[in-house]
């Protein structure tokens, strides 16, 4: 940041001070320009320091107590005057210096036989050593947080990040969970829950309350964690985004051998006994055993998404899924409720129950909603169910094995699903999945290299659809 009062006191310049700012030690100075436009204002954004000498505006007419508002309502810092014997001014007129001190812009006087050219290059030499120092900040920085990283793991480089940027910052997962320190506040994880789709690696703002939260993405497509920071922090903007894409791009790396979390609860699939059952509630969450749960089930489940989300939140091991059903357990125990609402509703889930029971009856219950939902979706799941589960989990890793174990495999099963539901129509399933088109050709190459068949022969696609139905079970 290249400062009002840092130009100023630039000697070589001998600059003179008219009417001086309370505020030019903070001011920064986006660029040095010269204009003699009178309607200058309109080509500014903010930020910028005015060298004018006074031909196209008379700075000694009425005029000019508008030329100075407009002037100060765009954001101009600081207006310059060149004087000298043969320009029109020798001096600052009294009337523009009048002006300017009832609407607070700062005047400075730029003095024969000083070019606006010495000017605008001290400004551009002192943000090149600016920009210098930025980077070697940041290389200083990316060092200490890569040695942290190594040798005493994220929380670490978390506090480094933090102290560096004279800021909180928190470390946390899609969902807002805390992967080291806090979780982030209900209302901010609402928010990345919903950001969660969106296909950008570009930092987000989000505001809650009276703040600006900036959430930086970790990896590549749906973000697996996210680096929050106050947006109004103090600093240079350029050493910010800096540290943090660096930052970013290390703790990428720790979540990105992550297992994927996916649900598989006793509570649902075990015949468990309800002494058996509260203690494995206390296992999983920490929480006193309860009597009665919170139970919710929901229909209409395509792909991971809403797996990964909603067992981000409560846990894998409170939720579990069978084909297009989801159940959740304890949403409401845990104050979790809101957010597991928030990622059913992005994942597009239908909600289709939502009980209070005794904990003994999880099980019942589950398999109720279950068989019913199988009878009611597919009768070729309600076959498919009946074969031998050695069996069909040999035919599925021999048909997809190579898929699931892709990097990138879950996104890669969800188009083949969607392209085998659409009959191989690439418009269909561009407009299922939200993606383009060119999008769905790439999928579909290396989903096709990866199962080593092709899928315009209808017995692969008929052993693909067929290992799919297992997969789901």
């Amino acid at each position: 940041m290249v400062t009002l009062e840092q130009l100023w006191s630039r000697s070589e310049l001998a600059l003179d001070v008219i009417v001086d700012s309370p505020t030019a030690a903070v001011q920064d100075v986006t660029i040095v320009h010269s204009s003699e436009l009178p309607e200058v204002d309109e080509w500014l954004a903010g930020g910028e320091v005015l060298l004018t000498i006074g031909v196209g505006q008379d700075l000694g007419a009425d005029t000019v107590g508008d030329y100075v508002r407009r002037l100060k309502t765009i954001g101009v810092h600081a207006l310059g005057i060149g004087l000298g014997s043969d320009l029109p001014w020798q001096e600052v007129p009294g009337s523009l210096i009048a002006h300017a001190e009832a609407v607070g812009l700062a005047v400075f006087g730029v003095p024969e036989p000083v070019p606006f050219v010495a000017v605008v290059d001290a400004f551009t030499r002192m943000r090149e050593a600016e920009t210098n120092r930025e980077l070697t900040r940041a290389s200083s920085a990316a060092r200490r947080f890569a040695n942290a990283l190594a040798h005493q793991g994220s929380a670490a480089l978390v506090t480094d990040l933090a102290e560096t940027l004279d800021a909180e910052v928190r470390f946390v997962s899609p969902t807002g969970r805390a992967l080291t320190g806090e979780d982030a506040e209900d209302d901010v994880r609402a928010a990345l829950i919903e950001e969660y789709l969106t296909p950008t690696l570009s930092p987000r703002l989000i505001r809650t309350g009276s703040r600006i939260i900036e959430a930086v993405p970790l990896g590549s497509d749906h973000p697996l964690g996210w680096i929050l920071t106050p947006a109004e922090a103090a600093g240079s903007p350029k050493t910010r985004a800096l540290l943090l894409s660096t930052a970013a791009a290390l703790l990428a790396m720790t979540l990105s051998d992550l297992p994927v979390l996916t649900g598989y609860s006793r509570l649902f699939e075990s015949e468990l006994s309800a002494e058996e059952k509260r203690a494995e509630w206390t296992r999983v969450t920490g929480a006193a055993p309860v009597a009665t749960m919170d139970v919710r089930f929901f229909g209409g489940v395509r792909g991971d998404t809403a797996e990964h989300l909603i067992a981000d939140i409560v846990g894998a091991s409170l939720l579990t899924r069978a084909g297009s059903l989801l159940g959740v357990a304890g949403a409401g125990d845990l104050g979790l409720s809101d957010l597991v609402t928030k990622a059913a509703e992005v994942a597009g889930l239908e909600p289709l129950a939502e009980k209070r029971i005794p904990v003994g009856q999880i099980h019942h219950a589950w398999m109720l909603w279950r068989t019913q939902h199988e009878a009611e979706a597919s009768e070729v799941k309600a076959l498919l169910s009946a074969v031998d589960e050695e069996a069909a989990d040999r035919f599925v890793d021999r048909v997809l094995g190579e898929l699931i174990r892709a990097r990138g495999g879950q996104e890669l099963l969800e188009t083949l699903r969607a392209y085998i539901a659409a009959a191989g129509a690439k418009e269909a399933v561009a407009s299922e999945l939200g993606i383009h088109r060119h999008t769905v050709r790439a999928r579909m190459a290396k989903v096709e290299k990866l199962l080593g068949r092709d899928l315009s022969r209808a017995e692969t696609v008929q052993a693909v659809s067929i290992a799919l139905e297992l997969a789901e079970l």
